[in-house]
């Protein structure tokens, strides 16, 4: 068990991580290398259809002509959207009562933090998770307690319910579809964590769970109104990360929690019609997740032939290891312009599966790797 109030720690370097930003954007790829490829975040990587971008624009300029008035605080068109669009596709139905929006997970994972943890009491995670649960507790002066997995990539429930019935935190915190492993936790799993849990809640951040062949959980918040909280988002499988809208699904109470300590106008009247549209096209824009899952598969057999460990996943990433230096072999794959995911562990990388040429892409660039003996599986 650990508790830590600082920055996250890095493969291979300080806790300050490095500008892999500044790479992806300047790298210039050795000549002849054929490759130039990003599969270093998870997110859909078909494009929206012109038709929707156009939808999507003529939404926006209807809000540019009235630009100079503030957006609707309530959000109320868009809540309806997102609470009919759970209530088809979980089969659970929920209102518009039960949503709330931010701009990204993020924020609607800060603002659950400050309300239900924040100053002098204490957030609870597994490892390996969502590295950004630290860093969110911080902001909300929340002690984040870890519980660190003692057989990767698995967590470790049992210490996690010892240390539930031991801190009473105020917030757990648990990602399902897990990032950066890609799996999942069942409804089961939940309950035993709410079994202990007297005063705090449970958050379930589903960022992923439209790339993931695993269930919701979203049915939890009508059994357990006082103690879930659900986070999705609509940056990874709806294409609209550059949107940043992120939403909850929780019983009225935790919504008014939330509403209490809210900024005002926080979410902009063009980001609410722009994901307006795309809700409205949400079977279209999903229909491609099949496709990514079938791509990862594909990838994961080829690697795991090659002798490769890839943990089981749910979802349209992967982790790929077990590395001596997880960090030279990302050099290694950036030295031939093939940019995978850092994400902070020791021996592993992440790889989202991309549009099947840049998959076919990651896979001539692994076997030349291992050719030259840059990487070893």
């Amino acid at each position: 068990m650990k508790t830590t109030s600082l920055r996250l720690y890095y493969p291979g370097v300080s806790t300050k991580p490095p500008d892999r930003t500044g790479i992806l954007d300047s790298a210039v790829l050795p000549s002849g290398s054929g490759y130039g490829i990003s599969l270093h975040c998870p997110v859909n990587p078909y494009p929206l259809a012109p038709h929707i971008q156009n939808a999507v624009i003529e939404a926006v300029r209807a809000q540019i002509a009235a630009i100079n008035i503030y957006p609707d605080t309530e959000a109320t068109l868009l809540r309806a959207k997102l609470a009919e669009y759970i209530s088809s596709h979980a089969r659970i139905t929920v209102t518009p009562e039960n949503i709330w929006v931010g701009n990204g997970c993020n924020e609607i994972l800060q603002q659950l933090f400050r309300a239900f943890a924040g100053p002098g009491r204490i957030a609870l995670g597994l490892e390996p998770s969502y590295r950004y649960f630290p860093v969110i507790a911080e902001a909300a002066g929340t002690q984040w307690l870890s519980v660190p997995s003692r057989a990767f990539p698995r967590r470790d429930l049992d210490a996690a319910l010892t240390a539930i019935d031991k801190y009473q935190p105020g917030v757990v915190a648990i990602a399902s579809p897990n990032n950066p492993s890609g799996d999942s936790f069942g409804v089961d799993m939940f309950e035993e964590v709410l079994s202990r849990l007297r005063s705090g809640i449970l958050v379930i951040d589903e960022a992923y769970i439209e790339m993931s062949t695993n269930t919701s959980a979203v049915e939890l918040i009508h059994r357990y109104p006082d103690k879930v909280a659900i986070c999705r988002t609509l940056s990874q499988a709806f294409t609209f990360a550059g949107g940043r809208l992120g939403y909850l699904v929780a019983a009225p109470n935790i919504i008014d929690a939330l509403l209490a300590m809210r900024l005002p106008y926080h979410v902009s009247s063009m980001t609410q019609a722009a994901a307006a549209v795309i809700i409205d096209r949400a079977d279209e824009i999903l229909a491609k997740v099949p496709e990514l899952l079938q791509e990862r598969e594909r990838m994961v057999s080829y690697l795991r032939m090659e002798g490769f460990d890839i943990p089981h996943s749910d979802t349209s990433f992967f982790l790929i290891g077990k590395f001596d230096d997880a960090q030279a072999v990302w050099e290694a794959y950036a030295d031939i312009g093939v940019f995978l995911g850092d994400v902070g562990l020791s021996h592993y990388l992440r790889v989202s599966a991309g549009l099947p040429h840049e998959n076919d892409q990651f896979l001539e660039a692994t076997s030349h790797l291992l050719d030259l003996g840059k990487i070893a599986a």
